[in-house]
C-alpha cells in the first residue's frame, strides 16, 4: 500500500511568522490546556499492525525519563504470554475471556540512562556491558521514547530536552500547517506539523537511516479532558509501514518502581 502525501512549502514575510513557542502554546491549549500540562505519565494499550504482523502494543510513559514498550504478537495456538520486567507470564488476553491466542514478544525499557531489552526467548541485554550494537539500539530507543512523548503530550522527557524553532508553513491535504523543527541530544531531529485552523498536531517527519518517515497522528478523542490521537501510522518513503490503534489510555498512573527495572 502506498500513501504518497506531499507538503508544499508556503513563503511568508518574516514579520508574519509566529514563533515556535506561540504555535506550541496554541496546540497545547487546543489539546487540553492545563489538563494536558498536568499529564506526567501515561499507560497506553491497543492493537498494532506492522507489515503482515499483528500484535498488541503497550506503552508505559513517564515523562521524568522512564519508558517501557511491550509488544505481544499473535499466534495460532496456546495462551497469552506477556513479556514484562519480571519475565514471561501466562494468562488470558487482557480484557477478554477468549479470542486469538498470543505468544510472547519483546519488552524494552529505559529508566533514566539504564536500558534493557528482553526478547521472546527470555534473553536480556542491558547497558551494564554494552556492545556497539546495543549502544546503537539504546540511542534508537531513546529517540522512540522522545517521539512517543511528543506525539501524546507535546512534551519531551525531562532528561531528553527538545527545542523547537519555527520552520515555515506548508500546504497539507486539510489546509495550511505550521512546521516546527525540533532538535534534541545527539542527532535527534523531527519536523512537527500543526494544523493552522484546529491547532492539532498532524504529523511528525524524521529520518530513519536512509528512509524518510512520516508519523501521522489521527482520530483525536477526549480522555480525561485531554484530546489524544487514537490512531498513529508510520509511512516510510510513501508506503504504509505500521499502524497503532489505541484502545485504552490511563492518565497519570502510579507505576511501580520495579516496572522499569529488570
Amino acid at each position: 500500500m502506498r500513501a504518497v502525501l506531499v507538503f508544499a512549502a508556503v513563503a511568508l514575510p518574516a514579520f508574519a511568522q509566529p514563533t515556535a513557542q506561540e504555535v506550541l502554546a496554541g496546540a497545547r491549549a487546543a489539546l487540553g490546556g492545563s489538563k494536558l500540562e498536568a499529564v506526567q505519565s501515561l499507560a497506553i494499550w491497543g492493537p498494532d499492525r506492522h507489515a503482515t504482523q499483528s500484535a498488541m502494543l503497550e506503552l508505559s510513559i513517564d515523562l521524568s525519563g522512564k519508558f517501557l514498550k511491550e509488544l505481544t504478537t499473535y499466534s495460532n495456538g496456546g495462551e497469552v504470554q506477556r513479556v514484562g520486567s519480571e519475565g514471561s507470564t501466562a494468562g488470558g488476553m487482557p480484557g477478554d475471556d477468549g479470542g486469538p491466542a498470543l505468544v510472547a514478544g519483546t519488552a524494552e525499557s529505559l529508566n533514566g540512562d539504564h536500558y534493557w531489552i528482553r526478547t521472546a526467548s527470555g534473553q536480556s541485554k542491558n547497558d551494564d556491558a554494552l556492545q556497539p550494537a546495543s549502544a546503537a539500539r539504546k540511542r534508537t530507543f531513546t529517540d522512540i521514547f522522545a517521539r512517543f512523548s511528543l506525539a501524546f503530550t507535546l512534551s519531551a522527557p525531562a532528561n531528553f530536552p527538545v527545542s523547537f524553532v519555527y520552520g515555515g508553513r506548508a500546504e497539507t491535504p486539510s489546509g495550511l500547517a505550521d512546521a516546527l523543527d525540533g532538535i534534541g541530544p545527539g542527532d535527534f531531529s523531527v519536523r512537527l506539523f500543526i494544523d493552522q485552523k484546529t491547532h492539532m498536531p498532524l504529523m511528525m517527519n524524521y529520518r530513519d537511516g536512509g528512509r524518510d518517515i512520516q508519523l501521522w497522528l489521527k482520530e483525536y478523542k477526549p480522555e480525561g479532558g485531554v484530546l489524544f490521537p487514537h490512531v498513529i501510522t508510520w509511512v516510510a518513503d510513501g508506503s504504509l509501514m505500521e499502524e497503532f490503534q489505541v484502545q485504552r489510555f490511563k492518565i497519570n498512573p502510579k507505576f511501580r518502581p520495579e516496572k522499569f527495572g529488570r
